[in-house]
């Protein structure tokens, strides 16, 4: 027994200190730097989420890097556009060693060159009804599905709740109805979530 009690002892201080480390830290700007902290035994991944997004004239950055667990890292750039200049670009990072998710990433850039797709759009957001009817939104650059959600989405202290439908990339398409969180106090939560190719102008729309 008193063999047995150091050797647990031992293997408990092991596994704590084999534990990931990434770094934490959130802001409103276009990178951030945090200490490192330890992870959870379930959340073997360090992320960065990066993302910018223009609304109603304005428009704000955000980063956020923490701990996550693997099944919820769903990498890549992925871009949408509503109408009213309405934006969203972002880039989720992920990587599994100490550390690793120090640095910045780029959110991705959106040609304004027509690619001869449209999509049927419209967006609310909270109680401003910005447009009361869908209207054809031409596609631009990589954006080349048609994309519909229905939620909120949270990045810190910034909540945004809207029912948006216009063009995204294919990395949008990673979108789920009910919870996904993204880092550390960026969780979205989705009751609807469409994606799906979008037609050629002049073909015909709506969803296949």
């Amino acid at each position: 027994m008193w063999v047995a009690l150091p050797l647990c002892l031992l293997s408990a201080l092991l596994a704590t200190g084999s534990a990931l480390q990434c770094e934490v830290c959130a802001s409103r700007e276009q990178s951030c730097s945090g200490p490192l902290q330890p992870c959870a035994p379930s959340e073997g991944t360090c992320i960065t989420v990066m993302a910018e997004i223009r609304l109603e004239g304005n428009s704000f950055s955000y980063t956020g890097k923490s701990c996550l667990e693997p099944k919820n890292c769903e990498p890549g750039p992925f871009s949408l556009t509503y109408p009213h200049n309405v934006t969203v670009r972002a880039n989720i990072a992920c990587c599994d060693t100490d550390g690793c998710n120090a640095g910045a990433i780029p959110v991705p850039t959106v040609s304004s060159v027509p690619n001869g797709r449209q999509c049927l759009s419209f967006f609310k957001s909270g109680a401003d009804h910005w447009q009361k009817k869908k209207e054809l939104l031409a596609c631009t650059g990589a954006e080349d599905h048609c994309v519909e959600d229905y939620g909120v989405l949270t990045l810190g202290d910034i909540k945004l709740r809207m029912t948006a439908a216009g063009c995204g990339s294919p990395g949008a398409c990673v979108k789920r109805a009910l919870v996904k969180k993204y880092a550390q106090g960026v969780p979205e939560i989705l009751s609807q979530a469409k994606c799906y190719p979008a037609p050629r102008a002049g073909g015909g729309i709506g969803e296949p």
